[in-house]
């Protein structure tokens, strides 16, 4: 008596363990049947059941993992293949999340479009400047005279905590058992990577004996010199002047204007041998208390020089390479404007009853339009950023003009079909309506209703669209159907929470 409670215990165990594999709809049904079943086996007649497997309480109540299993399997299939149906929210979605990763992939794949979506790599990226006589121009090209960068070196202490100079030429590089080549290369200050923050192994101890060092880009190294890292202490001819290698440059860590190939770090003595009308381009880490609030990245500084005022422009290195998401705002800013001019933004007349549309179908119906707009957003992003710096890696001016011209249709027509997608779908399973029909005629627009019928497969409701508005029927209307019609649908499905 005592072993048959244990058992009876055992398989109510047994039962109630598999019942969690069971979809939450259908598992107190489940549970009801298999208590059921174990109920009669308890109570029926011995004789009848001696010898038999199924006398054996908890050896039956083990048939209840597999059956379990077998019902979950079959949901999963059957719910799997109804969410991933033709015009699904879920498929909807997977495709832009499909979109968003392709466009990531070009972008991680193409160097220019990689470098304007990461960070700064320089340390406080927002101190660190680039003084141009000719605003944002100057920038983009060698335009501050070497003159002018000596005269800092000894005059700016009380605005710059430090200043570097570089210049891209072309020159003749040639390396002993590898061919000659031309490359550009930046002949820069010796305190060029102190300044940025960048740590290049090798670098230093050529630093601490005042020699001149060369550092290769990660992409010459690889091109030219097949990667070989015994490459690195070896001699170079630059033009008739011998330099050793220092090390390799990270192509991610050069993100100053100007593309090169090889930095060329000099001492202040070897630099001098520059002419002073050489131009190229000079950064400084400012101090803060120095200068005013920037002014969208944008700083000023006025030194006079015999009697003579002469204006320069400290622009944030941050504020340069943040153009890309800059220009994207504000074609995003555009895009916003213009939508109300060129469709329709309201999305129907939809009802408040609770009874019909829950807070919770509401909110469903509403965080899937937000995903999607902001899925188009980064979308229409991330294909903007790669069209314009995949074509012009190495031009930013032009790279400007191309995403802001892909960017502002991009979004105005990615803007223009969330709302027409949100507004041919079912507000409770957010499927596409279908199976348009005409019903009405237009002689008789004013008396009755006159447009195209949609409904929605699983029976929710109708989705009246007027030919040509009126007074009183200015926007589409959603029309609740009563879970009773559910039958007459092919789709059909267990009511909505809060529908019945």
């Amino acid at each position: 008596m005592r072993r048959g409670r244990v058992d009876s215990a055992l398989a109510r165990i047994n039962v109630r363990a598999a019942s969690l594999l069971v979809p939450r709809s259908g598992r107190a049904n489940w549970t009801a049947e298999w208590t059921a079943e174990l109920h009669h086996l308890c109570h029926a007649a011995g004789d009848d059941l001696a010898g038999s497997p199924d006398s054996d309480l908890v050896q039956f109540s083990l048939g209840a993992y597999p059956d379990a299993f077998w019902i979950c399997c079959h949901h999963l299939r059957s719910d799997g293949l109804a969410r991933l149906g033709s015009g699904s929210a879920l498929r909807c979605g997977l495709f832009l999340v499909a979109g968003v990763l392709a466009a990531l992939l070009i972008c991680l794949a193409e160097s220019g479009a990689r470098d304007a979506l990461l960070p700064p790599p320089y340390r406080d990226s927002g101190d660190l400047v680039l003084i141009s006589s000719d605003g944002y121009n100057g920038t983009q090209k060698p335009s501050t005279a070497f003159a002018d960068y000596e005269e800092w070196t000894n005059d700016t202490a009380n605005l710059f905590t430090q200043i570097a100079f570089y210049r891209p030429a072309v020159k003749g590089i040639h390396i002993a058992h590898y061919d000659d080549a031309r490359l550009v290369v930046a002949q820069a200050s010796d305190n060029l990577l102190q300044l940025l923050g960048l740590h290049v192994a090798g670098a230093a101890a050529s630093a601490a004996k005042g020699e001149p060092r060369l550092l290769l880009s990660h992409s010459v190294w690889s091109a030219l010199y097949q990667s070989n890292p015994g490459i690195v202490g070896q001699s170079v001819d630059i033009d008739g002047r011998t330099v050793a290698i220092a090390g390799i440059l990270p192509d991610a860590d050069w993100r100053l204007p100007g593309r090169i190939d090889a930095v060329l770090l000099e001492s202040p003595s070897d630099l001098a041998a520059l002419s002073t009308r050489a131009r190229g381009f000079v950064i400084a880490r400012i101090r803060k208390s120095a200068f005013p609030p920037p002014h969208g990245g944008w700083r000023k500084m006025v030194e006079a020089r015999y009697g003579v005022e002469y204006a320069f422009d400290c622009i944030s290195v941050a504020h340069l390479l943040g153009q890309p998401s800059i220009v994207f705002l504000f074609a995003l800013l555009l895009a916003c404007l213009a939508l109300p001019a060129t469709t329709a933004i309201p999305l129907g007349d939809y009802p408040r009853r609770h009874d019909h549309l829950p807070a919770a179908v509401n909110a469903r119906r509403w965080g899937f339009l937000f995903v999607k707009f902001a899925l188009v957003i980064i979308l229409v992003d991330l294909c903007s950023t790669a069209l314009a710096y995949g074509l012009y890696a190495h031009n930013p001016v032009n790279a400007i003009y191309v995403q802001i011209v892909a960017a502002f249709p991009g979004l105005l027509f990615g803007f223009r079909w969330t709302l027409q997608d949100q507004r041919r779908r079912c507000p409770e399973c957010l499927r596409r309506l279908s199976n348009p029909a005409r019903v009405g005629q237009a002689s008789c627009n004013f008396l009755s209703w006159n447009g195209t019928e949609l409904f929605c497969m699983r029976g929710h409701g109708l989705l009246h669209i007027p030919e040509l508005p009126t007074s009183w029927f200015s926007t589409q209307r959603w029309l609740c159907l009563d879970p009773s019609w559910r039958g007459l649908f092919a789709e059909s499905c267990a009511p909505s929470p809060g529908a019945v």
